[in-house]
């Protein structure tokens, strides 16, 4: 059951907190609304990265985009030991590693997903049958597991990950790519930077050769693992709306 916190509307769209009770641990979200709440609309997933939160930026920019741009809904949700649930302030923060080290971190976190769509789909203002995924770095680290398991996912931007790099090292995440990737379907959009410091260019290539859907793209930018801009935000947006209109 979805509990309901702060409303606030701002011009064409609705931005409203939310938790969810998954088990034993609660899920702190934000839900961007484009739609009239009868209307079944997509929606889309977002996954942020590590040291973020369900406000960072790139989830605000992508929230907004999604509900102002095309009158859809999005949703996103704190990582694990993240934002409200931790105290993950940096990717170099002592408690990130120790998160990876949780044996079951993956396998939860792919559960919330789902608690988060099983959630969401009881509402009038989602179409269960265009639901899409965003996430991008740890996004994708536990997005890959995720995509990989739940058919409802409809199309799936992913990317800045690989399967080599100081990320993959401090995360033990490989062994998830290797055995998800080639059981993902769906349409994907990987993204990688050129010159990615946390994971390498040729981790990030294996990686989307991997991936097994005939139907993925890949796009690469110049620069560091922070160094995408907004131009690479609208591709993504848009990729999410060939597939889910």
């Amino acid at each position: 059951m979805i509990h309901w916190l702060d409303h606030k509307k701002s011009g064409k769209f609705s931005e409203k907190s939310f938790v969810i009770e998954s088990g034993s641990s609660s899920l702190p979200g934000v839900f961007w609304q484009g739609s009239s709440p009868s209307e079944k609309s997509p929606l889309v997933l977002l996954a942020h990265g590590g040291s973020g939160h369900k406000r960072s930026q790139k989830m605000v920019a992508m929230g907004t985009w999604i509900s102002e741009g095309f009158g859809w809904n999005a949703v996103s949700i704190d990582g694990p030991a993240h934002g409200d649930r931790g105290p993950v302030q940096k990717s170099t923060d002592p408690a990130y590693r120790e998160m990876w080290q949780r044996p079951d971190v993956v396998g939860t976190m792919v559960e919330d997903w789902k608690c988060v769509i099983n959630a969401f789909v009881e509402l009038d203002s989602t179409d269960p049958e265009r639901i899409g995924f965003w996430g991008l770095s740890m996004g994708t680290m536990f997005g890959i597991p995720y995509v990989a398991s739940d058919s409802r996912i409809k199309a799936a931007v992913l990317g800045k990950s690989g399967l080599t790099g100081s990320s993959v090292e401090r995360s033990g995440i490989r062994p998830y790519f290797e055995e998800s990737a080639p059981q993902i379907m769906q349409p994907v959009l990987f993204s990688i930077q050129w010159d990615d410091e946390r994971f390498d260019r040729q981790g990030q290539l294996e990686l989307f050769d991997l991936i097994g859907s005939s139907d993925k793209r890949l796009h690469a930018y110049p620069g560091r693992h922070q160094d995408s801009g907004p131009e690479a935000l609208q591709v993504q947006a848009e990729f999410l709306k060939r597939y889910l209109v």
